[in-house]
């Protein structure tokens, strides 16, 4: 089957610039904040696409030499991540880890003789997984670097539910919500663009819009909390899927999106429902591929080891969730961390520590 044109469950790169819609506004808002403040925090609701914003919207405001982004996830520890991209970034030699991390950052900028943006993405990940020591070394760090001369900018990225954990962290940067911006779900409008524009930028007709992109955005809107982004690209990404089975073929001259086709697609949950069958089952094929002797029910397993009777996560390191598997799906630790990535991929889990 030929590749679908649609971003499907990642974020804008800046490579996508002519096939990013609907967020002008917050990228001139993101790109006034840079300016005004070395920190800014954004947030916004799961699924409002954040980190496309920052890593598209933001990424194209700027030629290479204007600045140096580092994008650093938490992994396994933020401060330990934030130590190998400062390391990865460096052209020469480095400081060693006991220099002051200042000094680091100074090194850096002399390296490369550009601002230097420290995007901390996912940034609920250290209240999730994080120790407190983890945190209170983090929150030092960024009180040192707004401190510095050298121009480095700090954008943490979080999801809005987790905004009352940043009081601990207020106390040591007290600037910590003066310049700050939130990302709301779009409009109707901008989601109608999103829909058109992303469909002419792959080639895809779309018959009749207004009664084609209405039906697609009632299929996927959920009455409490509205359009996820995320969604919406699985959605599209489906709807290009049924008019290749629709046609006949795996390469046609022209994709079409109608009424019709919406009609048939139907509502997302069926949707996505689809989708992770189709997903798992992946990751069990790739499983045997590995050698995983009996592979089937393997993905839905650790994921009921992540989960509590209750329905809430459990914050589990690999070991302890090769402890939580039944006793004959002893996979090993290799396998495992192979399964959790490819549920991470289909955002299903986040990253787990160990």
């Amino acid at each position: 089957m030929s590749r679908s044109p649609f971003k499907f469950l990642d974020a804008y790169q800046k490579e996508d610039k002519d096939r990013f819609f609907g967020r002008e506004r917050e990228t001139a808002q993101l790109y006034n904040a840079v300016h005004a403040s070395n920190l800014v925090l954004v947030y916004g609701g799961s699924g409002t696409g954040k980190t496309s914003i920052i890593n598209c919207g933001l990424g194209n405001q700027f030629v290479d030499s204007d600045w140096l982004p580092l994008y650093v996830r938490r992994g396994t520890d933020l401060n330990q991540s934030l130590e190998r991209a400062i390391s990865g970034a460096m052209t020469r030699d480095g400081l060693a880890a006991e220099v002051p991390i200042t000094e680091r950052i100074r090194a850096l900028y002399l390296d490369h003789y550009r601002p230097i943006y420290l995007v901390f993405d996912q940034f609920e990940e250290l209240f999730i997984l994080g120790s407190r020591a983890e945190q209170q070394r983090f929150y030092e760090t960024v009180r040192q670097l707004l401190g510095t001369a050298v121009t480095c900018k700090v954008l943490l990225v979080i999801r809005e539910e987790y905004i009352a954990y940043l009081s601990e962290f207020e106390k040591m940067v007290p600037a910590l919500f003066d310049n700050r911006l939130r990302i709301e779900k779009l409009n109707d409008a901008n989601l109608a663009r999103i829909i058109v524009g992303t469909a002419r930028a792959a080639g895809i007709q779309v018959t009749d819009p207004p009664a084609t992109v209405s039906g697609i955005l009632e299929n996927i809107r959920d009455r409490r909390t509205g359009i996820d982004l995320t969604n919406l690209q699985v959605y599209l990404d489906r709807l290009w899927r049924a008019d290749l089975e629709r046609q006949g073929t795996e390469t046609p001259a022209t994709v079409t999106f109608d009424p019709a086709l919406v009609e048939k697609v139907g509502k997302l949950g069926n949707v996505l429902s689809a989708f992770l069958d189709e997903e798992l089952a992946g990751i069990e094929a790739a499983l045997s591929k590995r050698g995983v002797a009996q592979p089937q029910g393997i993905p839905l397993e650790v994921l009921f080891a992540l989960v509590t009777e209750e329905g809430t996560k459990r914050n589990l390191d690999v070991p302890s969730i090769l402890d939580a598997l039944p006793g004959n799906r002893d996979i090993g630790e290799p396998h495992l961390r192979f399964c959790l990535a490819e549920l991470e991929r289909i955002r299903l889990v986040r990253q787990l520590a160990g």
